[in-house]
């Protein structure tokens, strides 16, 4: 009997795990709860604002490889823009500005040869050695959180990173990123971008390339339940249809932790979350030219990125629990403010809409990956994916991807 491929959810990984079904020609049904593919990585027209918005920024590195190898697969790697790494930030409380300029590697910091973050000395940044060998116990805070370096350097790289504070994000996993990247010098530091929007970059592409060669995407159709028998996924039920499984059959299960548990049962995952917020301000192009970085790291603010994109700017909050309950228009108040303090300038936007992703990653905490990486009670055709899985990277879009492609290598 032919094997039968389902996956369940058109997020990245989903999208992914099917691109990869189709490299190793084997076909593969998608099934997707919402009217729409990408899940967080997904884009959007907004009617408030009159344009084209991503769900969320994401920062993307030249170390990525599964990232561009996928854009290679599915022909997008022209949408994307090369950012140097020169990593721009402004300390609101000392109002200083300074550029965290990787373009030699992180040794010329310990060699002295870089421009230092202002009030630091040669000596502070020996704590970027401190995580090469760290215990899978160990906390971010633990680590480096006596460094005189921790809010202008570590915190930021944290919470942009892991979407997880300090005092709780796994120091093995900021390590791992570490060693993938600024341990590795410029080559692997190197940011990218999409030139138009991610949906242009990742889901677009990916889509029309899974239609092209025959694949098929269920919109609109969530898993209400799954039946199992013999520890074997027996059958699916959508709300339009049913589908019958036989044991040799996959089932891919593309999915968050939260709607994995409603769906097996008593599961032992992590159930804390934190909020990624970002708020997208539509700007008019001559005050656009008022910004004159990419990117910019915001500290000692609510504001922590800035993303400047041709039309508006994009500003993200990681670890935004606290922001959830946060009077709407006074938040825009204070956030706005802090953009025109920046650029020293009163502006004023046309309007702005705002996008909070409540369940954006479970908080990446030891104890929480260990119980991602000690999760195998699942029925024997079915495979999970899903940036959570990988337990060893942060919750991210390299993540997404990889977790799709591992899927397929088990088939």
């Amino acid at each position: 009997m032919k094997k039968r491929v389902y996956i369940i959810g058109a997020g990245l990984s989903g999208l992914s795990a099917a691109i990869h079904c189709q490299k190793k020609k084997i076909s593969a049904k998608i099934f997707e709860a919402a009217k729409y593919p990408g899940g967080r990585c997904r884009s959007f027209y907004d009617k408030k604002i009159n344009m084209e918005i991503d769900n969320g920024n994401h920062l993307v590195f030249s170390a990525n490889k599964n990232f561009t190898n996928f854009c290679e697969l599915i022909g997008s790697s022209k949408t994307l823009k090369e950012i140097s790494p020169n990593f721009f930030f402004f300390d609101f409380e000392h109002n200083l500005e300074w550029n965290l300029d990787l373009s030699s590697g992180y040794t010329n910091f310990l060699l002295g040869k870089k421009k230092l973050i202002p009030n630091t000395k040669l000596f502070d940044y020996f704590s970027l050695l401190k995580l090469f060998f760290v215990s899978k116990n160990s906390s971010v805070f633990e680590i480096v959180g006596n460094s005189k370096i921790f809010k202008t350097f570590w915190e930021p790289l944290t919470l942009g990173v892991m979407n997880t504070a300090p005092n709780l994000a796994s120091a093995k996993v900021l390590s791992n990123v570490l060693k993938e990247t600024i341990y590795k010098g410029e080559e692997f530091c190197k940011i990218f971008q999409p030139k138009t929007n991610w949906n242009e970059t990742l889901i677009k592409p990916a889509v029309t390339k899974i239609k092209k060669n025959g694949g098929q995407i269920s919109y609109g159709n969530l898993l209400k339940r799954i039946n199992i028998t013999d520890n074997y996924v027996s059958e699916l039920s959508f709300i339009k249809n049913k589908i019958k499984v036989n044991k040799n059959d996959r089932v891919i299960f593309s999915i968050p932790p939260t709607n994995l548990s409603k769906l097996l049962g008593n599961c032992s995952l992590p159930n804390q979350y934190n909020t990624i917020l970002n708020l997208h301000f539509k700007v008019k192009p001559k005050d656009i030219k008022l910004f004159k970085k990419p990117i910019v790291g915001f500290i000692n603010s609510i504001t922590q990125w800035v993303f400047v994109k041709s039309n508006h700017l994009s500003i993200t909050v990681s670890n935004a629990n606290n922001l959830n309950s946060h009077n709407t228009e006074e938040l825009i108040i204070n956030i706005w403010d802090e953009i025109c303090k920046y650029i020293k300038k009163n502006i004023i936007y046309e309007n702005v809409q705002i996008v909070r992703e409540k369940k954006a990653t479970y908080v990446q905490s030891p104890s929480n990956i260990n119980l991602v990486k000690k999760f195998n009670n699942i029925p024997k055709n079915m495979i999970l994916a899903g940036d959570w899985t990988q337990y060893n990277l942060p919750c991210t879009i390299e993540a997404s991807i990889l977790s799709g492609k591992k899927a397929i290598e088990t088939i």
